[in-house]
């Protein structure tokens, strides 16, 4: 089975809400690391670092929201 790419993975989840995108990236890091911690590859990096830019997201929209 082939793996989806990063790219389609962040257009298929954009229309999601931010929490909602979060958590559905969250889950594809466990998954990718298959319950190892130490595991770790380019694929992971690249999800972590898609989570890392939507938490950013949603810490602005709730800045702007105060």
């Amino acid at each position: 089975m082939k793996q989806t790419s990063i790219h389609e993975m962040l257009r298929r989840i954009r229309p999601l809400a931010l929490h909602h995108q979060a958590a559905y990236l969250s889950g594809h890091i466990a998954s990718e690391k298959g319950g190892n911690k130490h595991r770790t590859s380019v694929r992971i990096r690249e999800l972590e670092s898609a989570l890392a830019d939507v938490q950013m997201r949603r810490l602005r929209k709730e800045n702007r929201a105060a």
